[in-house]
């Protein structure tokens, strides 16, 4: 096995924080303790995002997507995150950038960009910039399926081409964007196949595999450090709706429920069990902890004020934490 038995298990525990904290997002919703619109949940997606985001090394940067709650709270400060996406004072960008738009250059993890697929081109600047400093970084720029179909997403790829720009573009395709299925998007198999027009390589792997997503990010990072970029493409199905609370179930409930029998988490722990990794008490214990964790991050987030006037009108402090200054 490529990795150490901790490095396995903390895939498995970071997989179950990210559904752990998204399910509680549902339950508080119910409850009417918290708004619906803009959590766009990743239950079902876990393998894929957890696997992108731990090939990362130590210098290389992240670009999340909108739907990157679960996986960014296993990332980041868990209570500065809740406290951000409930738009308290505590937060990263002190309540500023609320649920869409949190980022934190300290952890090297960007701001969403609420205009589809326009953190790609975004992405290939940052990378340029690292490349001419020579510094030993990577962006990795996460889209959604929808967005590969957009004209920025195009104009991306082909300046990474041009730049070599050391950037990897992580397409995390659940199947449908928004309502729409990918198939009546575009007729392309596989969405990584579309670097082929600009001249840089792709893949496509099971996006329910956290291991296969992890080598291949692993890969395409170590690619672009020598000036190749390149797309890898993880293909899942999302448990839920678009977004909680802003638009219905478009898709058939069957089809769900049979994406549901491919449960990533479900389907990770059987390989840490045939490893004798795990079992059945760890895998209670695990569960127990990370709910905890994650009620722990909204009660404090909830206990959190509101930023002050002169926070709210203070743009420095956003500046500061996006890696700049107003200086």
């Amino acid at each position: 096995m490529k990795y150490s038995n901790e490095q396995l298990l903390t895939l498995y525990e970071r997989m179950v924080l990210s559904r752990v904290y998204e399910e509680l997002v549902i339950e508080l919703l119910a409850m009417g303790k918290i708004q619906g619109g803009a959590w766009h949940l990743a239950i079902g997606q876990e393998a894929a995002q957890v696997g992108c985001l731990s090939a990362l090394g130590p210098n290389d940067y992240f670009g999340p997507t909108h739907r990157c709650h679960g996986v960014l709270a296993s990332k980041l400060d868990i209570n500065k995150y809740t406290a951000e996406c409930l738009c308290k004072g505590t937060g990263y960008q002190r309540g500023k950038a609320a649920i869409v738009h949190i980022s934190s250059m300290e952890d090297k993890v960007f701001p969403a960009n609420g205009i589809l697929g326009a953190g790609a081109p975004i992405a290939v600047g940052f990378a340029v910039a690292l490349k001419r400093q020579k510094k030993d970084g990577v962006v990795v720029s996460v889209i959604g399926d929808g967005a590969s179909n957009e004209g920025n997403f195009y104009e991306a790829i082909n300046l990474a081409a041009i730049m070599e720009a050391p950037v990897v573009f992580f397409i995390d395709n659940n199947g449908i964007g928004f309502t729409n299925p990918i198939s009546n998007a575009t007729r392309v198999q596989d969405l990584s196949a579309k670097g082929a027009a600009v001249g840089i390589p792709g893949i496509t792997v099971d996006g329910n595999d956290v291991l296969a997503v992890r080598e291949a990010v692993e890969a395409a990072i170590e690619r672009a450090r020598e000036g190749q970029p390149s797309i890898v493409e993880a293909k899942s199905v999302r448990f839920r709706p678009h977004a909680e609370g802003l638009s219905a179930e478009t898709r058939d409930p069957e089809m769900v429920e049979e994406a549901k029998k491919n449960d990533p988490i479900k389907r990770y722990e059987k390989v840490l069990k045939d490893l004798g990794i795990l079992n059945d008490s760890m895998i209670s214990e695990i569960y127990d902890r990370m709910k905890k964790l994650s009620m722990d991050a909204f009660e404090y987030g909830f206990a959190s004020n509101y930023p002050s006037k002169e926070e709210t009108c203070d743009l420095s402090l956003v500046y500061k934490t996006l890696g700049g200054d107003l200086a």
